[in-house]
């Protein structure tokens, strides 16, 4: 990357990472890098949150997707962090900030549900292809990530540009990566990110896929849902949970996710047809009848 492009992308991030922009002060989040926090310290973070954000990270933390079913809900912030992890409490964060600037921008805001949708999908994927929950979860986080250069692109400029410079949609499809790598870096986000972001082919390990290739099919796939299908993740999947009908399905985990987030209208489930699925929902209230 020459100079130029590099002075462009740097003015781009010193404008839109900014309290008043974000809704938050950026610095807090060096508060969950240190590994010896105390709980009291965690709980006084909420006063720096903001209202909407707090709420936000409650929501999700609250969530079935995330859990809460087998231990109960969370009624404190130190909670909500040791339940998500700090590392991904920072990155839900950084969520919600894109989610801000997002609003009001119709062209960012599907930017914005394009990388939710793709967190969701990567994870599903990777558990779906054996992943363990923590490399899931890494998966998740690249996916969302992967497209925050690209929204943050959008959002400046449509609301902050000043013309001393060309935007063109050419131009973020080339460098959004490199502001994407920044921001990892600014808010000191875990340097797998790097490689399962940044990484230009395909990775095969010697037992399967590489969790960065994992990234990459999520991304696709749902970069050919919303191309092809009105700007909506759709997919087809059954209603009820196959072990235990008190157990909500992935599907239902999934609305919830979508609905947590407010993206809830960039989402479609279609509902099992198949002659398979008939016979698995009889079984279900044979055995439940």
């Amino acid at each position: 990357m020459d100079d130029e492009i590099a002075s462009q992308i740097e003015t781009i991030e010193r404008t839109l990472i900014k309290d008043s922009v974000l809704g938050f002060d950026p610095t807090m989040l060096a508060v969950l890098d240190d590994v010896e926090i105390a709980q009291d310290e965690i709980e006084n973070l909420k006063s720096r949150l903001g209202p909407d954000l707090f709420l936000y990270l409650f929501k999700i933390a609250n969530s079935a997707y995330h859990g809460s079913l087998k231990v109960g809900p969370i009624k404190h912030f130190f909670d909500v962090v040791n339940r998500i992890g700090m590392q991904h409490t920072k990155a839900l964060i950084i969520q919600f900030a894109s989610h801000r600037l997002a609003q009001g921008d119709h062209e960012a805001e599907i930017i914005f549900a394009k990388n939710f949708a793709a967190s969701v999908v990567g994870r599903i994927m990777a558990r779906g292809l054996g992943f363990r929950d923590d490399g899931a979860r890494k998966v998740e986080l690249a996916c969302f990530l992967s497209g925050i250069g690209a929204l943050m692109m959008t959002v400046y400029r449509n609301h902050y540009h000043t013309g001393d410079f060309v935007l063109s949609d050419g131009f973020i499809e080339e460098n959004h990566l490199y502001l994407t790598e920044r921001i990892i870096r600014r808010f000191q986000l875990p340097e797998y990110l790097h490689e399962m972001i940044m990484t230009n082919c395909f990775i095969l390990e010697r037992m399967g896929i590489g969790s960065p290739t994992v990234v990459k099919l999520a991304i696709a796939a749902v970069e050919w849902s919303f191309r092809t299908l009105d700007n909506k993740l759709v997919f087809r999947s059954p209603q009820t949970s196959m072990d235990d009908r008190f157990t909500p399905s992935l599907a239902a985990m999934v609305e919830e996710q979508f609905a947590a987030a407010g993206l809830k209208k960039y989402l479609i489930i279609l509902p099992e047809t198949t002659l398979a699925s008939q016979q698995m929902r009889q079984n279900i209230k044979a055995r439940v009848g």
